[in-house]
């Protein structure tokens, strides 16, 4: 029997599509356009914060698919506290972005988030 041993250094989380997970579970993100603005207003408003587009129980599901966007805190702001526009446009536009990017037809997306936003 062999003392097999494990190296962390080696070990790199992927999702199921092969995209690189961080240390947090993040895959990049297919969303950010440009990643030093807010994609909402595309201003350079400070630190930016990471928003996971779909919450809830599909956030990490968010984080896995790259579904996440880098916004400023004023917006950031809005999208949770009650502009309901903003986090629509979001949810369909990560919607069309992963079925393209993975492959996907509205049957495997709705078998991952339940809900079709198109």
């Amino acid at each position: 029997m062999t003392n097999a041993r494990f190296d962390i250094d080696r070990f790199n989380m992927v999702n199921e599509y092969g995209e690189e997970l961080d240390r947090n579970g993040y895959a990049p993100s297919i969303l950010n356009k440009k990643a030093d603005l807010c994609q909402v207003c595309q201003r350079r408003m400070g630190v930016l914060q990471r928003h996971e587009v779909f919450h809830g129980s599909n956030r990490k599901k968010s984080k896995r698919f790259g579904l996440w966007i880098n916004v400023c805190h004023s917006c950031h702001y809005r999208i949770h506290n009650g502009d309901g526009k903003i986090d629509k446009y979001l949810k369909e536009d990560a919607q069309k972005a992963a079925m393209e990017h993975y492959g996907w037809n509205e049957y495997v997306w709705r078998y991952y988030f339940g809900k079709n936003y198109l």
